[in-house]
């Protein structure tokens, strides 16, 4: 193709692609943007523009991109090169080659695309600290989507629960997120991301089932409580004891910790209804049947650094273990931890 004839396009990046990723991941419960080839990328980055006429800010505050807001509008884009930067107060110009090893490209709308997912998850950790870039990889390789609040008619009540988030199919998984930043070794951001990513697991169906997983799955020395061994949304099938038990023929353990025979679950607001406590109560028998022990936490435990070290210490127990950081610097870095995936997710501070 002639690409100085083709008409140019926009690629979308950085936090601006993480805004629209969110939306359209709320939106549709899924992200339905079309992956390119190889070629379709070179082609499309051949055509990237980024000047204040190429721009249409109010299109790309349709699809989520940027704030609907004109006094607030700032998006980030991708061009190929410094000439076809052009300065302008409401978008941040980023270069990348026409042929970029590794780095892929979604199409969200005609004429316009975003970095991949997982692109946008490395350029993000350009500028986060580590418990934000944790809790962000969670929600990219969850269940779950914090929602950009973009005004488009439809009442809040539509949009998202009072936490901010929806559930919909998870954006990317950790083996892919692992190989991307394989391929990008001098990309701004990917020497956090792969420490993230080497103890990011999938599946987490909430922001605190996130915090669950960060708080107890991380290593002590980054502010964790060190269980190694742990699959989130664990099935387990129940055998003909534990099924009588419980009335139910499997189940599904939100943080299930194998050698400890320990499954872990947030109990948000709703599980006080009747309805939810039944469940609750016929789950428990059956994966007691089974030798399982299952730790309820709530909000306020998710709050407790002490709280979190006495059920950390009770998994260890269990697993015939011993639980050793008990130092004034550990307590401070659980906190840290703690404090930065809450506030990520829009929660206030311990």
């Amino acid at each position: 193709m002639d690409t100085n004839r083709a008409p140019s396009v926009i690629v979308v990046s950085h936090e601006s692609a993480l805004r629209g990723i969110r939306f359209a991941r709320c939106r549709y419960a899924a992200l339905p943007w079309r992956p390119l080839s190889a070629r379709e990328v070179r082609d499309v980055m051949a055509r990237a523009r980024a000047s204040e006429r190429s721009v249409d800010l109010d299109e790309l505050a349709r699809h989520g991109f940027c704030p609907g807001n004109e006094d607030t509008r700032r998006v980030h884009l991708l061009a190929s090169s410094s000439a076809s930067r052009r300065r302008s107060e409401n978008v941040s110009i980023h270069t990348m080659g026409v042929s970029p090893r590794g780095a892929t490209l979604l199409e969200a709308a005609p004429g316009i695309f975003s970095v991949s997912v997982e692109l946008a998850f490395i350029q993000c950790c350009a500028t986060l600290s580590f418990p934000k870039a944790l809790a962000l990889g969670y929600e990219l390789c969850g269940t779950f989507s914090m929602c950009e609040h973009i005004s488009d008619g439809r009442p809040d009540e539509d949009r998202a629960d009072s936490s901010g988030y929806l559930e919909t199919e998870s954006a990317t998984t950790v083996a892919a997120l692992a190989r991307v930043a394989e391929r990008l070794p001098r990309t701004r951001g990917v020497k956090l991301a792969r420490s993230v990513i080497a103890h990011l697991l999938d599946g987490a169906r909430s922001p605190m089932e996130a915090i669950v997983a960060g708080m107890f799955h991380m290593p002590i020395s980054r502010g964790g409580l060190g269980i190694g061994e742990m699959q989130l949304n664990r099935r387990i099938d129940f055998n003909r004891l534990a099924s009588n038990a419980s009335g139910m023929p499997y189940t599904i353990c939100d943080a299930f910790i194998p050698s400890a025979r320990v499954d872990l679950e947030y109990n948000g607001g709703y599980h006080a209804e009747t309805v939810s406590r039944i469940h609750d109560e016929n789950r428990n028998r059956g994966l007691n049947a089974l030798g399982i022990t299952v730790i309820a936490l709530n909000h306020d435990t998710l709050r407790d650094v002490e709280a979190l070290e006495a059920v950390g210490s009770t998994i260890f127990h269990r697993a015939k273990m011993r639980y050793r950081d008990r130092s004034r610097e550990g307590a401070a870095r659980r906190v840290r931890l703690l404090n930065g995936m809450r506030e990520a997710f829009g929660l206030k501070p311990c």
